[in-house]
């Protein structure tokens, strides 16, 4: 362990030391030409055209070392738009790619590109790349989220990851969700698309059947409401698409304080079709046999205590619901809402007077 711990000391002081300015910007330089191979080498029309790196996930523990430890680069970094842009591009090319392959093993760099991206976007420097476009096009594989600004394709991405991982991809969650945090301040206006990603994502961590099933998912939904009503807050006027998209949601948004857990499951196997149960019961009965006969059933009771489902309290229940940040979104429900609904009567009626003339 003493040796471990001198060998990572002696990397902390080798990152940390390194301070030059040109040294920094060989640093940023280099950094944005590797990583963007990741995607440039499969971008291409020509197979084999530009070698790919089988360094990626080197590479990547590297940058994030030198973004935790050594504060001159973040800088330099972030003083260097194009740089920074391209980066950023990269990490979330990796995110998407490593998050949908459904690679366990691929979790961990998902992870560490999503705090990477955390430790760029706490910086105040960060929110000047925020709106700009998207300097290359990803070759992201099917219809994956792209987006015409850099924010969009943030929120666009982490909504997927979020939507469709939520419960394989659950640790990572909080950091993708503190993410968006930091960046609805700073975001002028979402895309159609992205905005309804972000919609469709609330929704999603809303459902019971998943919120009621873990102690710690009721803190997503906060995160990912904060994120709603910091959008809403700093920059309403500008973005109609997020509006319209909450508009669109207005009844689940405002069921979410009277939500309730969903009926339990039933806890007794369904019938084959021959009649019979299913192979639940078998591993059931052995485990009662072999505690009749007083033999030791090893690590069999802590496997059942960790796999027993998380069961809701009303206690708990009534603690989470009183954070939810739902103030800002029915503001701006109340205020909307009747004039859409009178502006909706008001061309239903003249649609019907000119179908009547007609």
């Amino acid at each position: 362990a003493a040796v471990g711990e001198g060998r990572d000391d002696g990397i902390s002081r080798l990152l940390v030391g390194l301070q030059r300015p040109e040294t920094l910007a060989f640093l940023v330089a280099g950094f944005r030409r590797l990583l963007r191979n990741g995607f440039a080498s499969r971008g291409t029309y020509l197979p084999s055209a530009q070698a790919a790196l089988q360094c990626q996930q080197e590479l990547l523990l590297l940058l994030h070392c030198f973004l935790e430890r050594n504060a001159a680069f973040r800088l330099a970094l972030l003083q260097r738009q194009e740089d920074l842009a391209e980066v950023v591009l990269c990490l979330v090319y990796w995110v998407v790619l490593w998050s949908g392959d459904g690679a366990v093993a691929h979790h961990s760099w998902v992870h560490l590109s999503l705090l990477s991206l955390l430790l760029l976007s706490a910086e105040p420097g960060f929110s000047s790349i925020v709106n700009l476009p998207c300097p290359v096009a990803l070759p992201l594989p099917g219809s994956r989220p792209t987006g015409p600004s850099i924010a969009d394709l943030l929120f666009s991405s982490v909504a997927e990851l979020v939507s469709a991982g939520k419960e394989r991809l659950e640790p990572l969650l909080p950091a993708a969700l503190a993410l968006l945090a930091n960046l609805a301040p700073h975001t002028k206006m979402l895309s159609d698309e992205a905005a309804a990603l972000l919609t469709a994502m609330l929704l999603d961590l809303a459902q019971p059947s998943y919120l009621f099933g873990g102690e710690a998912r009721p803190e997503l939904l906060i995160t990912a409401l904060a994120v709603v009503s910091s959008s809403l807050l700093y920059h309403h006027a500008a973005n109609l698409p997020l509006l319209h998209a909450l508009l669109h949601a207005a009844a689940p948004l405002r069921a979410l304080p009277s939500l309730q857990p969903p009926p339990p499951a039933e806890a007794e196997e369904p019938l084959e079709p021959d009649g019979t149960r299913g192979e639940g019961a078998g591993p059931a009965s052995s485990d009662a046999a072999g505690e009749a006969d007083g033999g030791d059933t090893g690590g069999g009771n802590a496997d059942a205590a960790a796999a027993e489902p998380f069961a809701a309290t009303a206690a708990w229940v009534e603690g989470w619901k009183a954070r939810l940040p739902l103030q800002a979104i029915f503001l701006f429900l109340d205020a909307v809402e009747p004039k859409a609904r009178t502006a909706g009567a008001r061309a239903a009626g003249t649609a019907r007077a000119r179908g009547g003339g007609g």
